[in-house]
Order: structure tokens, then C-alpha cells, then sequence
């Protein structure tokens, strides 16, 4: 009876190791599933979630042009409460996802780096144009332009934005006659996810030379 109890152990050792074996590749397997369902996951979360992209960035400040720095150097007085100032924003806007997006129409965020001080410009989002009634009747034509660009998948658009400044206070008056050599720019938005974006411009030109051709 001695050998058919070693040959019922002998039989119980392979089960077990076969048992172990069968759970070590059942392991595997759940892994390597488990690994490309996340890789799939991500693959099609990309292809619904919009990733928009901002890039050739150029401002047009008055800032930048030549009348502006001859009369700061010449006749400060003139510049005042009651000047008024603009800026005109070119930029190119994509969509390299399938799925449908949107981001604000940036503002425009002036930062004088000596002393951290920022002021904030929203872009003109109104056109407004009066309409000739009668001889002596007029009448004032609204037409929102709209405070988001909207991008379908793939989608791409070249965007020109402008800017005024004008009826500002002692602060801003003050940081613009003495600080201006620390002037940068900088774009913020959000985009349709909730994603704030803070872009710094690097190409500065004069504003009446920057405009969609």
C-alpha cells in the first residue's frame, strides 16, 4: 500500500503546482488586459475631449510705436486720464482632437515686472454701428460678436481681437509714464473643461501694423 500512497502524493504535488501555475498566468493575463483596456481608455477619452491649442501670438500696442515714445519723452503732459489706447491681438487656434471644444476670447493682461503690478483689458466683444433713419433719426445697431471661440473636432481659426484703454486711473496713468520699459503682455483664458491658460507675448509691433491681411 506504501507505493500507491507516494503515487496519490506524487499526483496531489502536480495539481497543486498546476493549480499554482494556472493562477500565476491567470495574473498575467488580468494584467496585460487590465494594461491595454486603460491604453484604450485613454486612446478614446482623447478623441472626445477637446486639446486646443494657441500658438503665433502677436500684439499690436500703441505702447510700440514711434509717435507714442516721442511725445512720453517730449510732451508727458499730454498723456492723460482722458487718452485713449489700443491694442490689437492676432493669434491662430486649433483643435487636435475629434471632439468639440471652446475657449474664452483671452484678456489681455498688462504686467509691469518692477513691481508686479497687472491691469486687465477684456476684448471688444460688440460692434456697434448707427443706422441712418431719417434725415434727422438715427439709431444705434448692436451685434455681439460673442466672448467664446468654438472649435469643432480638427477644427482650426486665425483670430484677430481688439483692445481699448482708456478711462483709467492715477495707478495705470502712473506705471505707464514711469514703468514702461518693465511692460510685458500676456494672454489669460479658460477653456470649455475649466483649464486656465496664462500665455506670454513675445512679438510686440505697433498697432496699426498688426491686422488679418
Amino acid at each position: 500500500m506504501t507505493w500507491q500512497i507516494n503515487i496519490l502524493e506524487i499526483f496531489k504535488d502536480i495539481a497543486s503546482a498546476t493549480s499554482d501555475y494556472a493562477t500565476v498566468i491567470l495574473v498575467i493575463i488580468t494584467a496585460i488586459y487590465a494594461y491595454f483596456t486603460y491604453k484604450m481608455a485613454k486612446i478614446m477619452a482623447r478623441q472626445v475631449i477637446a486639446d486646443i491649442q494657441v500658438s503665433n501670438i502677436i500684439l499690436g500696442s500703441n505702447f510700440a510705436e514711434k509717435w507714442f515714445r516721442d511725445r512720453l519723452s517730449s510732451q508727458p503732459e499730454q498723456i492723460n486720464k482722458d487718452s485713449y489706447f489700443k491694442f490689437n491681438l492676432l493669434f491662430d487656434v486649433r483643435n487636435q482632437s475629434s471632439g468639440n471644444g471652446s475657449v474664452d476670447k483671452p484678456t489681455l493682461v498688462l504686467k509691469f515686472t518692477d513691481d508686479g503690478a497687472e491691469y486687465e483689458m477684456l476684448p471688444i466683444t460688440k460692434d456697434r454701428e448707427w443706422e441712418q433713419i431719417s434725415s434727422n433719426t438715427s439709431r444705434e445697431i448692436v451685434t455681439d460678436l460673442g466672448g467664446t471661440i468654438f472649435l469643432r473636432g480638427g477644427e482650426s481659426h486665425k483670430i484677430e481681437l481688439e483692445y481699448t484703454l482708456y478711462n483709467f486711473g492715477d495707478d495705470v496713468l502712473k506705471h505707464i509714464k514711469e514703468n514702461l520699459n518693465s511692460l510685458e503682455y500676456y494672454i489669460k483664458f479658460k477653456d470649455n473643461l475649466g483649464k486656465n491658460y496664462l500665455l506670454k507675448i513675445t512679438e510686440i509691433k505697433g498697432e496699426r501694423e498688426v491686422y488679418r491681411k
